[in-house]
């Protein structure tokens, strides 16, 4: 079933387009191949459900005042830095019978066992493909299974994947990697950091500990080199 949004011609550009937002509008421009660039308003709350449906990879019946609908996709979408509301919509027409490129989502599911009985994680190399296909063959995501990972040496790649035939993947080899499963590492456990009491109690001792050593060291030195009685003189008085 198709997606179906209603547009109105634009005549406000530039700065004066920040009325248009608060009046609940967005501004948007559609275009395509042999195609005048249209500047179009479009509401707001119609919009962002619609988006949330098709994303970018849905062919939209655009509808604009009323007109009969045009095949569109979503190109570009603007929000803005401090609201992160929409502020800006690009739509590309497209021609039913012309291979257009579009970005698929990758949705994983399933539930690896390395997860939850050897301590590891899921890495997600690539969350989207760019593809190639005619319009009637454009699909909204595919999924990728992540329970076929059953070791650490398994990896799922674009060749797993279930992609329609007609469907020409851009930008990435067959073999290029999906999805992987690795290891955590054991964090070893750090000493707690001693409290400045003990520290100084610490650092007392050891300078206690040096100097009796250093003492030590110098009595014995003191013994070696003092000089021995003549016990032959002693001798001789008796």
């Amino acid at each position: 079933m198709p997606i179906n949004l209603t547009a109105e011609p634009r005549m406000v550009t530039g700065k004066k387009v920040f009325r248009l937002r608060q009046s609940g509008k967005i501004p948007a421009v559609v275009y395509g191949r042999g195609l005048a660039n249209k500047n179009l308003e479009l509401n707001y709350h119609e919009f962002e459900k619609v988006f949330q449906t098709a994303g970018e990879s849905t062919i939209i019946d655009l509808k604009i005042n009323g007109e009969q609908p045009i095949k569109v996709l979503i190109s570009e979408t603007q929000f803005e830095p401090i609201s992160h509301k929409l502020s800006h919509v690009d739509f590309h027409q497209i021609r039913m019978d012309e291979k257009i490129h579009a970005h698929i989502e990758l949705k994983f599911s399933g539930e690896s066992k390395l997860v939850k009985e050897e301590n590891g994680s899921i890495i997600h190399n690539l969350n989207e493909l760019e593809i190639k296909c005619l319009p009637a063959d454009l699909i909204h995501e595919v999924e990728v299974d992540i329970s076929r990972l059953q070791t650490f040496d398994d990896v799922i790649t674009i060749a797993d994947l279930k992609l329609p035939a007609k469907i020409e993947v851009i930008g990435h080899e067959p073999d290029a990697v999906v999805a992987l499963a690795v290891r955590h590492k054991e964090e070893k456990e750090e000493e707690p950091a001693p409290s400045p009491e003990a520290a100084e109690v610490e650092a007392a001792a050891e300078t206690e500990a040096v100097a009796a050593t250093e003492a030590s060291a110098e009595g014995k030195v003191e013994n070696k080199t003092a000089p021995k009685e003549d016990v032959s003189k002693e001798k001789n008085k008796k």
